[in-house]
């Protein structure tokens, strides 16, 4: 799967890989806390996302995909007014975003090889 995915579950990192990730998501938290963004739901989220990374690799998807959910509809709701060409090439725009994209290629990939 990882050859598909390109996903290695956290536990199968080496130490200082783990160790690099645990810090990114502490940073990730310290981040929402400065901005006033760390709501209960949001940190939530970042819990749902780091024990499914635990789980499997498609809830570690499925759990990511709700996360840009979230975030492409509000990112639409805020962006009615704008032009349409604006809103699609802004950078606050999580389809842009190289994460997303990445999401979108594992999840067509996955759906392919359910399908085989």
């Amino acid at each position: 799967m990882k050859q598909l995915t390109g996903f290695i579950p956290i536990a199968a990192l080496p130490e200082s890989t783990a160790a690099s990730a645990k810090q990114q998501l502490l940073e990730a938290i310290e981040w929402l806390h400065k901005e006033g963004a760390a709501t209960e739901t949001n940190l939530k989220l970042l819990t749902a996302i780091a024990e499914s990374i635990l789980c499997s690799e498609e809830s570690y998807t499925r759990f990511l995909q709700c996360g840009f959910d979230a975030a492409i509809e509000f990112f639409d709701t805020n962006s009615q007014n704008w032009e349409f060409e604006e809103s699609m090439l802004s950078h606050h725009n999580p389809r842009n975003w190289d994460k997303y994209k990445q999401l979108q290629q594992t999840r067509a990939l996955l759906s392919t090889t359910q399908q085989i």
